[in-house]
């Protein structure tokens, strides 16, 4: 695949890890994504889905944590919601930050996928 078809996306996940199939959807895209050789940029996640970072889900937490090193993605939690879970210091690479983040995805990202 030549570098000009290279696309780069932003996912934004807003379901937990174990309320729905946001984060089995999400798992499925991100992985074919490598496969087909597009750029994971900065997987967002929004609402219930910031939990995915918490250490009782080390399942989610560690394959994102791997995704995000194999393809070199921010993983970005919504400062807001994870302040609703008591998530002050998240474990990294994860980081805190605003919707702004979210919104700068639409000038740096060539699409922009949400699973809820």
């Amino acid at each position: 695949m030549g570098a000009s078809s290279v696309l780069k996306y932003t996912l934004v996940v807003m379901t937990g890890p174990d309320n729905g199939m946001g984060h089995i959807r999400a798992r499925g895209f991100a992985q074919a994504l490598a496969q087909q050789g597009h750029r994971l940029q900065r997987v967002f996640f929004y609402g219930d889905g910031v939990r995915a970072a918490q250490e009782e889900t080390p399942e989610w937490q560690q394959f994102w944590t791997t995704l995000a090193g194999s393809q070199g993605s921010e993983l970005v939690l919504c400062s807001a919601s994870a302040e609703r879970y008591g998530m002050t210091e998240p474990v990294p690479p994860f980081t805190l930050m605003g919707l702004g983040t979210l919104m700068e995805a639409g000038f740096d990202s060539d699409r922009i996928i949400s699973f809820d």
